[in-house]
């Protein structure tokens, strides 16, 4: 007895949906070492501190292996979420797009009368 009748199975090749990447690792990824990398270089003057793209390709590649859009989702969440940490989400308890001006004195009298005028 078939165990599958009328079912079609579809493989999945993983590839085509697997970003890319450059000695194992995200663009992302390759760009934020090499620039962690450099600045170490530019403030100490040393040449040795490019070295330090080694250790750091090397932790970038293991998060990477684990899940590919990694850095994808860090800079989503920046663009996000991030945003809100500097903003307003210590006034609203939440991540927050609201355009509004947040005002954290008490109204002032002709802002309520304009309210009590709109209320009519």
């Amino acid at each position: 007895m078939d165990r599958n009748t009328g079912i079609d199975v579809d493989p999945l090749f993983v590839g085509p949906t697997r970003p890319t990447t450059v000695a194992g690792v995200t663009w992302e990824a390759f760009f934020l070492n090499g620039l962690v990398s450099m600045q170490a270089f530019i403030w100490t003057h040393n040449l040795l501190w490019l070295l330090l793209f080694i250790p750091i390709h090397s932790v970038f590649y293991l998060i990477c292996r684990y899940d590919p859009r990694a850095f994808e989702l860090l800079a989503l969440w920046g663009q996000t979420k991030g945003r809100a940490l500097v903003g307003n989400l210590r006034f609203w308890g939440a991540a927050t797009s609201s355009p509004l001006q947040i005002a954290t004195g008490k109204p002032s009298r002709a802002s309520k009368r304009r309210l009590k005028e709109l209320l009519k």
